[in-house]
């Protein structure tokens, strides 16, 4: 079966995370770069990764790469890729092009050659099936090199389908898995979530710990293709599901909004997972360990605009209750700045810097 040449987007900061990840979903040549990791697989593993992959944002199929120093050379070169696999004539396409250090800047021109192309080609094929959402093609020009894509995944891949309720800024599903799986939390250990807003970590832990695919209620255009294989994608997402397993978890998330807490235990119910977490409306300065061994804490307190005046204090007095009653748990923390990690006034074992709602953060490692 071909080899694709593919990348998995990701937030910045969350490359090593995601390159790690996709090592246990058996592709090969896996190179983190920047905004994501590089792969090659074949479509079933394409499918694949979609399916079950909780730390990437989608999943791109790099089609060619090539020089072009004009529009007709970009639209003749463009037109010998084989877009009959993948747009039928019906299809329509949504066109994202970019341009630096190139002879050929305008990027609404550099659109129009590649969808030109795609026409051409594609001209007198049959339909692949029913006409869904917009094709995504992405084309770069960088230094004369231009990089053709397919996006096979379409929506976000973050956007799990559980989240219907949320508040402001709320923290993006792939930040959470990436997070639970930096603090390498397992399904029989304590996760204790205080501050837990719309319960984003509680329910990406059950779904890890249930073996859940991330991406089972996802549509994906790649089943629009003329190329898809129905039987194929019938056996993967099968194989998934078969995955399943039922554990008992002790996932302990707080908030001190009624409202707040009200939420979360909806999208809990909208994920399938509310009977596998306990809510509870509490101050984050009354939290207490379980009783056993050590878990996992993991901690998004509010910053920005989620919260007025100096968030400094907030942060000291979480440093407080997790010196006093958390001694030997792991523990992550995000904080926004300098002042708030000194605030803590904890050691830091480790830290990754992470893009999160347009603005860079750290994840402290306690």
């Amino acid at each position: 079966m071909e080899k694709l040449h593919c990348f998995a987007v990701t937030l910045p900061g969350l490359e090593n995370i995601a390159a790690r990840e996709l090592e246990s979903l058996s592709v090969d040549e896996i190179s983190a770069e920047e905004g994501g990791v590089s792969f090659q697989s074949t479509m079933d593993g394409v499918m694949r990764v979609n399916l079950r992959m909780r730390v990437a944002t989608r999943i791109l199929i790099r089609l060619a790469e090539f020089r072009a120093h004009s529009f007709p050379e970009l639209f003749n070169k463009a037109a010998r890729i084989h877009w009959e696999r993948y747009i039928g004539p019906a299809t329509a396409l949504e066109m994202h092009a970019s341009s630096h250090g190139s002879k050929l800047l305008h990027t609404g021109r550099v659109e129009k050659a590649v969808s030109d192309a795609i026409a051409q080609r594609c001209a007198g094929t049959a339909e692949g099936g029913p006409i869904g959402q917009a094709q995504r093609i992405l084309v770069r020009m960088d230094d004369d090199i231009c990089t053709i894509s397919i996006d096979s995944s379409g929506e976000r891949l973050d956007r799990r389908g559980y989240r219907m309720h949320s508040g402001r800024a709320p923290l993006r599903e792939t930040i959470a898995a990436a997070m639970l799986q930096w603090m390498n939390w397992q399904h029989d250990e304590s996760l204790v979530l205080p501050m837990c807003g719309s319960g984003t970590f509680a329910i990406e832990a059950a779904w890890s710990a249930l073996h859940r695919a991330a991406g089972l209620d996802h549509e994906f255009p790649f089943r629009q293709w003329p190329s898809f294989k129905k039987k194929r994608w019938q056996r993967i997402y099968a194989k998934a599901e078969a995955m399943r397993r039922d554990v008992a978890l002790n996932i302990c998330a707080s908030d001190l909004d009624p409202e707040i807490i009200h939420q979360a235990e909806r999208n809990a119910e909208a994920a399938g997972v509310a009977g596998q977490i306990r809510f509870s409306v509490e101050d984050f300065t009354k939290t207490a360990a379980p009783e056993g061994a050590p878990g996992v804490l993991l901690c998004n307190p509010p910053y920005g605009d989620r919260i007025k005046g100096d968030v400094r204090g907030l942060y000291r007095q979480l440093g407080e209750m997790l010196r006093e009653r958390f001694g030997g748990w792991r523990i992550a923390v995000i904080v926004p700045d300098q002042g708030c990690e000194n605030a803590l006034a904890m050691p830091v074992r480790d830290r990754l810097k992470i893009k999160h709602g347009g603005k860079w953060v750290y994840i402290l490692r306690l």
